[in-house]
């Protein structure tokens, strides 16, 4: 909890500052392109124009090399050479196969990964290692982009990539560096696989792709792989190779980019790259572009923001240890970037408030979801009534939140955290699929009786709490039913339906270490169920 006043942060006036580009403050912020797959070179244009002098790309390996040790560079440069005349530097992601090693399958054989090796070495060699960055593997904890033999067991043929890849380069182009894997989100479970393979050892720095509904759980997930790899011999830098979202409203791009951008550079994360420059016929939500490449979308604003404004004045610092308030200091305190599950604060000083797009806007003084960037001179922050509040978003994982499964037989019993190849979770190795993550709780029946899912909030202080949450049920999914419970008894109880349900005017009168446990479990005779929900417990001042 950030209690009294964060005193003598001292703003800048908001006027232009060097392009990204241009200034070396150890974050980089890119974006993913498609030129491999066609996209036109004109739309370097636009990439300039926003500051995304980092870009992320692919050459075909099949096409380049069409006869064993014979490379032809002529397709790839097609757009290869405009990027490099202009000054970016793209980082190409080799996630390839040629028919002329294993049947063109992920390479699996000695041969085939020595050829996969060579490929690499040859870009480097008609590029130039100062030219371009590597990054070794796509979602390879996907299906999709791992295959043939080397599905058996992705981490560890995946890990005899990377030391061919190591070996090869360290004989040609001992100055190269590369990132491994780009994993589809922070597949905890893979990664301790992929280490405890020596795949760590062979890389320079580890890729992911923390795609979620929620930036607030990503520097959790970080710091866990952090803690895998001095695990395995010690860290090293991690690349944000893809990041981005489904949005359903363009508008919802803008706060979700400064979150994760903020999240991320914080937290140590050397670049990261928005997905993607415009939109595609199979994304066409995502991009910083529409489809044409035409038109800028709120992405762009929000991006073009950082690229010019902020990103320049240095890589930020978290204020503050509370995580249901996130205060980002950019530079020496000239811009800060803050949002929160709620609670007044106020400014003292001559400031200007402006949104994720740059726009200004009219004083806040209540933390939400939505994020506000704060320019200005000689400041005061102050949180002057601070509450407890708890919130099972911004908490997941965190004290004062707990989790278990409500088993027939024995009752309560603790729920794990649960890795493997995707996000990790709180379940069981028994209880699956019932878990409780950061977006869903999934119930389970088995041998037809119902087990439940149960996230707990237990009070630190004695007061009176107000709850405010809501569930939601998708449609094709069976209706839960749903029970708060005080130490175990029961207050209310409510079968959930598919128009979902929602609590704003809930009391209740709490000692401290009393708890209120939030329980889903199935309600038809054969269903399971599963829910999104958000849960607040807004209690006394922390003063109190």
């Amino acid at each position: 909890m950030i209690r009294g006043l964060i005193q003598g942060i001292a703003f800048a006036a908001f006027q232009a500052a060097p392009a990204l580009g241009q200034q070396d403050n150890g974050f980089v912020l890119g974006a993913q392109t498609h030129f491999k797959q066609g996209w036109s070179v004109d739309l370097l244009d636009e990439a300039d124009s926003l500051g995304a002098m980092a870009l992320r790309d692919e050459i075909d390996w099949a096409r380049v090399e069409r006869e064993k040790g014979v490379y032809d560079f002529s397709a790839a440069d097609i757009y290869m050479r405009p990027m490099l005349d202009r000054g970016f530097r793209p980082l190409l992601v080799i996630n390839e196969t040629n028919p002329l090693y294993d049947l063109g399958e992920t390479p699996h054989t000695d041969e085939g990964r020595a050829g996969f090796a060579a490929f690499i070495s040859a870009i480097l060699s008609h590029y130039g290692v100062d030219k371009v960055r590597i990054e070794i593997g796509n979602e390879v904890n996907s299906k999709d982009f791992f295959g043939g033999p080397a599905a058996a067991d992705p981490p560890r043929y995946f890990a005899a990539i990377t030391r061919a890849v190591d070996a090869r380069l360290q004989v040609d182009h001992p100055a190269a560096r590369f990132s491994c894997s780009g994993l589809n989100v922070v597949g905890i479970g893979y990664y301790r696989a992929f280490f405890r393979y020596g795949g760590l050892l062979s890389c320079d720095a580890i890729s992911v792709h923390p795609y979620r509904d929620h930036p607030e759980t990503l520097r959790a997930e970080l710091d866990r792989l952090k803690a895998l790899m001095r695990e395995f011999g010690g860290e090293k830098p991690i690349e944000v190779t893809e990041f981005g979202h489904w949005f359903d409203d363009p508008q919802a791009a803008p706060d979700y980019m400064f979150k994760m951008v903020s999240a991320m550079a914080a937290a140590d994360v050397t670049s990261a790259y928005w997905y993607a420059l415009r939109d595609e016929e199979w994304w066409p939500n995502m991009g910083l572009l529409t489809l044409s490449g035409q038109n800028r979308k709120p992405a762009a604003a929000a991006y073009a923001f950082l690229q010019q404004k902020i990103l320049p004045l240095g890589r930020p610092v978290r204020l503050g240890n509370n995580p249901t308030v996130h205060i980002y200091r950019f530079g020496a305190g000239q811009v800060h970037v803050v949002w929160g599950s709620g609670g007044a604060f106020s400014v003292d000083g001559a400031v200007s408030f402006f949104d994720t797009q740059g726009r200004e806007i009219d004083p806040v003084t209540t933390f939400s979801d939505t994020p506000v960037i704060i320019w200005g001179e000689g400041v005061t922050f102050r949180v002057p009534q601070p509450v407890l509040i708890a919130d099972n978003m911004y908490e997941y994982g965190q004290h004062p939140w707990s989790y278990y499964a409500l088993r027939p037989d024995v009752g309560l019993t603790p729920l794990e955290i649960v890795d493997g190849n995707w996000t990790s979770t709180r379940g069981a190795p028994d209880l699956s699929p019932l878990q409780i993550g950061d977006v869903w709780v999934t119930t389970a029946r088995f041998a037809g009786v119902p087990f439940a899912a149960v996230e707990r909030f237990t009070a630190s202080a004695s007061g009176t709490y107000r709850i405010e949450a809501n569930w939601q049920v998708p449609g094709e999914d069976d209706a839960p039913q749903l029970r708060i419970l005080h130490n175990r008894t029961q207050i209310m109880a409510e079968k959930l339906t598919r128009k979902g349900l929602a609590i704003t005017d809930m009391t209740v009168t709490l000692s401290a270490g009393d708890t209120l446990d939030f329980e889903v479990g199935p309600s038809e005779p054969d269903g399971t169920g599963a829910v999104q929900r958000r849960i607040r417990v807004i209690g006394p001042s922390a003063s109190n």
